[in-house]
């Protein structure tokens, strides 16, 4: 057995030498090396019989993951975004349900995800068709051109979209505007804008008015938007009754107010526009910053601040975010503003380490090293640049608490938009190794980072076009 895996090594090696393009001799060399090790037919069945992801799955990780608490936020019900791209969104608005009910003393506060998604879209259909008209001296073939056509509008974003939605429009409770049927399920509502858009934009290069047509165009976006999710409200009435506070004294005074019937309940009501709803329960949001883990072939520098010429979202509105390496003192500032009761909006990799039927996010829920004998990983320093993503799709949560141990974090409990059936009620046990190992990015209060990373952002930011 081992002079027959010794021939099928040397018969690898000699002809892989000289290899460029893939020959039946050559995949017979790769047979054969496979076939010279008995374990690998072990293997084959296993995975054959009960999946990959089976087969490698690490039980004492998953047993791990099933923690208490040391530390949770309470945020209420799971959200599922169902058929849409909108995690960003409800990753966002986990922090804005928290400010506006604490604020509010409302319990569970639900707010409308459809009245932002609307929003959402309406403005990047402007930015889309403003781009046009910006570039309508440019040669439709360019690099440019192309890539603006090639995004037009869809479901996904980033925090600082959310952020922006939220500032400029306010919010509103679910019960206000609730969630469609198009807003449930978004690819009819992409599908029509899209190809609106598209029409739209060559008869803007065509044009002699374009910024006239363009309002024209506009209107058509509204009336597709608004028949789909509603009209969004420009004012509304919130009825609400409002929780005790059980750790304040009564006075006698107090006293005398709760001798009343014993089913009447304490009501309260607002009116307010959506905008002034926000300002008045919320909180600034451009005070929290955006920091990158990963660098790529544009962003290629760390504790560098970026500032992205997007062609898409809010037209006139750049993202702008800071690259730097995870630190003790990052994850300090994380656990900082959870204690403050406030959820850490966070970006991650589907298909890196996660099992969503057990709800962890753990560096090694899947032993692939036992299974292929691959034992590296590309660092942070390199994985963006060599695009070392899954493929499975980018994926937008928030922290809500965290389990620590001898003063040491281990485990991070994240809120998920998926629905309560998947994971650990709708919930992840994120390990404190794979923050470290594979998130991509946080939004962190900028009071809470140290001073050497708050001092990024008051540098010139350098301008990055990933189309250029």
């Amino acid at each position: 057995m081992r002079a027959m895996r010794g021939l099928a090594i040397f018969l690898f090696c000699v002809i892989i030498i000289h290899m460029k393009e893939l020959t039946p001799k050559i995949i017979k060399t790769y047979k054969t090396a496979f076939e010279a090790q008995p374990q690998n037919k072990v293997l084959q069945r296993a995975i054959n019989n009960n999946g990959i992801y089976a087969a490698a799955r690490n039980p004492i990780i998953v047993h791990k993951n099933k923690n208490l608490w040391s530390y949770e936020i309470p945020t209420g019900e799971v959200r599922d975004q169902i058929k849409t791209g909108t995690c960003w969104l409800m990753a966002a608005l986990v922090l804005a349900e928290k400010t506006v009910g604490e604020n509010l003393k409302v319990e569970n506060l639900k707010l409308s995800s459809s009245y932002l998604y609307f929003y959402d879209k309406l403005e990047m259909s402007n930015s889309f068709l403003q781009k046009i008209i910006d570039t309508s001296d440019e040669d439709l073939k360019s690099r440019h051109v192309q890539e603006i056509l090639r995004t037009k509008q869809y479901d996904g974003g980033w925090w600082s979209e959310a952020a922006e939605l939220i500032e400029k429009y306010g919010v509103v409770p679910e019960s206000v505007m609730p969630a469609t049927k198009d807003a449930e399920n978004s690819s009819s509502i992409n599908a029509i804008l899209n190809e609106k858009l598209t029409l739209g934009a060559k008869k803007l290069r065509e044009s002699k008015n374009p910024q006239e047509l363009k309002v024209e165009l506009m209107a058509e976006i509204y009336k597709i938007l608004t028949l789909s999710f509603g009209t969004p409200p420009e004012e509304f009435n919130f009825d609400f009754i409002p929780k005790k506070d059980e750790d304040k004294k009564k006075s006698d005074k107090d006293k005398n107010a709760d001798k009343k019937p014993k089913n009447a309940k304490d009501l309260q009501s607002v009116h307010s526009t959506p905008q002034d709803f926000w300002k008045k329960y919320g909180t600034n949001l451009r005070n929290f910053v955006t920091l990158d883990f990963l660098l790529d072939h544009k962003k290629d520098q760390w504790n560098t601040f970026y500032e992205t010429d997007s062609v898409d979202f809010m037209y006139g509105k750049p993202e702008q975010t800071a690259t730097v390496k995870f630190s003790a003192e990052i994850e300090k500032a994380i656990k900082k503003q959870i204690k403050n009761d406030e959820p850490v909006w966070f970006s991650w990799d589907t298909g890196k380490q996660f099992s969503s039927k057990t709800g962890v996010l753990d560096s090694d829920i899947w032993k692939y090293d036992d299974i292929y004998g691959q034992t590296e990983r590309l660092d942070k320093d390199f994985r963006g640049i060599y695009r070392d993503h899954s493929g499975a799709g980018f994926h937008a949560t928030a922290i809500v608490g965290y389990r620590e141990e001898n003063g040491a974090i281990t485990h991070w409990k994240v809120k998920n938009s998926w629905g309560k059936e998947l994971g650990q009620n709708g919930y992840i046990s994120m390990s404190a190794n794979y923050l470290q190992d594979y998130v991509l990015g946080v939004i962190v209060r900028k009071k809470y980072l140290p001073k050497s990373v708050r001092d990024i952002f008051s540098k010139i930011p350098v301008i990055v076009r990933y189309w250029d």
